[in-house]
């Protein structure tokens, strides 16, 4: 056969040939596409199924309890690499600046500093030390009444200046409420009692409660009550400032880290939590030391539980100044929490019980949705 005979074959031969090649992958190719749309379909079905199944989940402190067990497997990574005794950096007071106002709960009210004492229970042989009482719960803060527009902290998620002034400007001295000046030509007229208030249902069911648990519902926040309060008829000791003052004073530069995304660094004066507990160690519970210890503020909307590795931190203060000034209501005064290790949400402002715990207290941000470790 002559070459050109060949070539002539070949040519009458390739278009069937193509033509089966085609056929053949548009049949893989229809294959493979009804194999990824099945794998897709099953892929979504299994992600929407995963997601009801969270979603319909029994919930932990507002966040469903897979999720919960998610952040509580994260904190034991974390705590299992880094643990708590790393020392958070440190740095020069010239890069100190003023703390950003940030959070109001449990700074509603202007307290009499004069008054105020730290609650301590759980104390060792605490009968036998002069400022013992026999229940807490007796002693009652006092108030100057709301704390001023000037001192309140800011809600960071809108730009200082950028509020509605008329929502929240105050009361000048001689204005009436209804907002119109008073003057001393309008007729005067005679007081009237203020008409009696009927309890709500709520309110009713709180007294009841109370009377059973022999518990004061206390914390009208978010996050509601808390479930670590003292009991009525619990004694331990009421610390003064003065008392507190007696502690080695501590300063350090370390910087505040937001769980919101922002951190300044800032210049904090006190002592250590762990000088405390020195001064005022804790009885044992069941044998051996408690576990954690508990922070409440005096109107008992705003606590926090810590274990007792963050409570012995050598960074871990409760702070009495700021910048070298003493602490100003708006950021906790008389006495303030900073953990270096720990996120803002936990470092407690205006403390007014120290209570030693040996099971895990109650948290005012876990119970919205957040970490109890909040470890950094």
């Amino acid at each position: 056969m002559s070459d050109e005979e060949h070539n002539e074959d070949s040519q009458s031969i390739e278009p069937e040939a193509s033509g089966q090649s085609d056929a053949v992958v548009r049949t893989e190719s229809r294959k493979r596409t009804r194999r990824s749309f099945g794998i897709g379909a099953l892929a979504a079905a299994a992600g929407y199924g995963i997601y009801r199944w969270i979603d319909r989940a029994d919930q932990i402190g507002r966040l469903q309890a897979p999720l919960r067990h998610a952040l509580e497997f994260d904190r034991d990574v974390a705590r299992g690499i880094f643990a708590e005794h790393g020392l958070a950096p440190q740095y020069p007071v010239s890069r100190a600046a003023e703390l950003r106002l940030n959070g109001t709960v449990g700074l509603e009210k202007e307290i009499d500093i004069a008054a105020w004492r730290l609650q301590m229970a759980g104390v060792a042989n605490a009968a036998n030390h002069p400022r013992f009482v026999k229940d807490l719960t007796q002693y009652e803060y006092r108030y100057h009444g709301d704390l001023g527009e000037s001192q309140q902290s800011q809600d960071v998620k809108s730009a200082p200046g950028n509020g509605d002034n008329s929502k929240t400007g105050s009361k000048k001295s001689g204005d009436s409420p209804g907002g119109s000046k008073a003057s001393d030509s309008q007729p005067k007229t005679a007081e009237l009692p203020p008409p009696q208030k009927t309890a709500t249902l709520a309110e009713r069911f709180d007294s009841m409660n109370q009377k059973i648990n022999h518990k004061r519902v206390r914390g009208d926040a978010e996050a509601g009550p808390s479930g670590s309060g003292l009991l009525d008829g619990t004694p331990g000791l009421l610390l003064t400032m003065a008392d507190l003052l007696q502690l080695p004073k501590v300063e350090i530069v370390t910087e505040f880290k937001c769980i919101e995304g922002w951190s300044q660094i800032v210049q904090w004066g006190g002592f250590r939590l762990r000088d405390l507990i020195e001064a005022y160690p804790p009885a044992k519970t069941n044998g051996r030391e408690p576990r954690y210890v508990y922070l409440e503020t005096p109107d008992g909307n705003y606590y926090g539980g810590y274990d007792m590795a963050a409570v012995l931190h050598p960074q871990s203060l409760l702070v009495t100044e700021m910048g070298g000034r003493p602490l100003g209501q708006h950021h906790g005064a008389s006495l303030r929490l900073h953990m270096p290790i720990k996120y803002g949400y936990k470092q407690l402002k205006r403390i007014g019980l120290f209570a030693y715990m040996d099971e895990r207290p109650d948290d005012y941000w876990t119970k919205l949705g957040y970490d109890w470790y909040a470890g950094i």
